[in-house]
């Protein structure tokens, strides 16, 4: 019988900071149950409230550093960086930013990814 690979897509967008966890959590279960029979890719997206999660990421660093040696992606909204002060510099590293966080939730809805909100 041959296996059929699919490239799954998958959009966690968590706007609210006590989400966060469960967003992450979220994402590395759909990758540990996928990540032998199709082909994945895994954006997170923070925004509005959600972005004060950094200023208290460092509870969360192992289960982060789980998800992106998984190949996970993290976004950051910079628009929502602003609005609630906070500085780039918490951005963890390997995690991105997106300039408009809502903007990048439609364009990668339309490149086919699935939303999912935490």
């Amino acid at each position: 019988m041959q296996t059929i690979f699919m490239n799954l897509k998958l959009l966690i967008h968590i706007p609210d900071s006590k989400r966060f966890e469960a967003g992450l959590k979220m994402a590395k279960n759909f990758i540990l149950a996928i990540k032998d029979k199709h082909n994945y890719s895994v954006r997170i997206l923070i925004n509005f409230e959600g972005i004060t999660v950094l200023n208290e990421f460092e509870k969360f660093l192992p289960l982060y550093q789980e998800l992106i040696s998984l190949g996970g992606e993290v976004y950051f909204c910079e628009n929502a960086l602003k609005a609630f002060n906070i500085p780039f510099e918490k951005i963890p590293q390997n995690g991105k930013t997106v300039p408009a966080g809502i903007v990048s939730l439609v364009e990668w809805q339309n490149e086919g990814y699935c939303y999912v909100r935490a």
